[in-house]
């Protein structure tokens, strides 16, 4: 059993054996799937999760604001309901739809505005998180159902909801916790304001004309809006509940997709000079899957652990126990880490490392397994597995020549670490870069040619 952190500040719960045990640490990829698929384990445990740091004020009101009423965070009959009503919205029907009418169109709309001048140097360039950041925010949009998002004016104001509202989800890592946790409940406020509570008084007024008979159910794109004004989960029919939904959904689709792209991306600006016979397939689409599950791997989530609380005394690969009442701190990054399932290198990225022979994906554990596994997982790799959305992007900027901007380094997110013994994965804000390969006005289907 491992003893926990003087300054951690976890509160104690007393183990069968009488002895005091706040938490124990799982970072075993074997040990972690299988607590991740037992039904002995509460997913996520958000009591604990409130908690478990010295700051219990700021703890609920995470749990409060920006993550208990999630499906997510959630066990039994209220996930799974949720869960089946949400599924569709990644369906290999709707991710096409999204990716060929929402998020390419944008990106090239957005290509052509900010790169059509060169800077003084004479590149053209841009702050890739942003650019990404606004590009998925059309796609969020479009899986909870918001309108209004139609001009840049209010496409900027959504997106400067963002960042404070995946802050808030996870100010626990941050420095500054409290002045974190006021601009999140800030930004939540105006989001509320200004997309959710229109949004769901306009999808409420078409579900009026569907029950009319004066528009067809299919005539209003599938949606988490649409749904909670159909009354098809009973705690959505509490708006606040409702509110946490999209924002988590906001939040991760829209933070995590963003992070994903910018650190292939970075990983690729060191891994192509130094094995040259891959600069040839740096537009392939093989190529750039296998780099984006490398990532994933590596990267995400970008939270140290997550929590399930023990409801049985079990045992751990390494022989040690954990007990009825325990705090289990799930640890992805060290566990996508484990050198026995990815190899002597399993430190380091490879997007030619070989698919691991037990079974387990190139993302490892990314994603999470069993029930509470990532909705977005479809959406980062296709339904075929042969990747998404994110993977046509990735390939879009790489044809176009993208890398870091020489002169103008990447800005990462500030946070404290020192409460965690893992490696501080880097959360940018901004990202400069530059592009070889960019000619204005070029077509899509150019692009696309240029690739092969």
């Amino acid at each position: 059993m491992t003893e926990a952190n003087a300054h951690d500040g976890a509160a104690e719960t007393e183990a069968v054996d009488g002895s005091k045990c706040p938490y124990a640490r799982v970072n075993r990829l074997a040990d972690v799937s299988k607590l991740l698929r037992s039904k002995t384990t509460v997913t996520h445990s958000p009591d604990l999760f409130a908690g478990r740091k010295s700051d219990e004020v700021n703890g609920e009101i995470n749990v409060r604001e920006f993550l208990g009423a999630s499906m997510m965070f959630l066990e039994g009959e209220s996930h799974r309901l949720r869960r089946k009503l949400l599924n569709p919205l990644v369906r290999a029907d709707a991710l096409q739809g999204i990716r060929e009418d929402v998020v390419l169109p944008e990106a090239d709309r957005l290509m052509q505005l900010w790169l059509a001048e060169p800077n003084t140097e004479g590149r053209r360039g841009m702050d890739l998180v942003e650019f990404l950041e606004r590009v998925f925010i059309h796609f969020t949009a479009r899986l909870i159902g918001l309108i209004g998002i139609d001009t840049d004016d209010r496409l900027a104001l959504m997106r400067s909801f963002a960042g404070p509202i995946a802050a808030g989800t996870s100010s626990a890592y941050l420095n500054d916790r409290d002045e974190v946790n006021r601009l999140a409940l800030q930004a939540k406020a105006d989001y509320v304001r200004e997309f959710f509570e229109p949004s769901l008084a306009w999808h409420r007024e078409q579900r009026a004309r569907i029950e009319a008979a004066e528009i067809a159910e299919d005539d209003v794109p599938g949606s988490l809006l649409k749904m909670v004004a159909a009354g098809l989960a009973p705690e959505w029919e509490d708006e606040s509940n409702a509110v946490v939904e999209s924002t988590l959904l906001f939040a991760a689709s829209v933070g995590t997709s963003t992070q994903s792209i910018v650190h292939t991306i970075d990983f690729l600006q060191t891994w192509l000079p130094a094995h040259p016979d891959d600069i040839p397939r740096r537009t392939d689409p093989t190529f750039l899957l296998n780099s984006l599950q490398e990532v994933i791997r590596l990267r995400a989530p970008f939270s140290p652990y997550t929590t399930r609380l023990a409801l049985e005394e079990g045992e751990l690969s390494d022989g040690s126990k954990f007990y009825p009442g325990q705090e289990l701190r799930v640890e992805y990054v060290k566990a996508n880490r484990d050198p026995d399932v990815f190899g002597p290198d399993a430190m380091g990225f490879n997007p030619n490392r070989p698919t691991p022979e037990n079974g387990t994906p190139r993302y490892g554990l990314g994603f999470g397994v069993g029930t509470h596994q990532c909705y977005g997982l479809r959406v980062v790799v296709g339904n075929d597995g042969h990747g998404g959305a994110h993977l046509e992007l990735l390939r879009k900027l790489m044809t176009a020549g993208v890398r870091s901007d020489p002169d103008n380094p990447p800005v990462d997110l500030d946070k404290d670490m020192s409460k965690f013994e893992v490696e501080d994965i880097p959360r940018y804000v901004k990202y400069p870069v530059v592009f070889d390969n960019w000619e204005p006005n070029i077509e899509p289907a150019s692009m696309a040619a240029a690739a092969q």
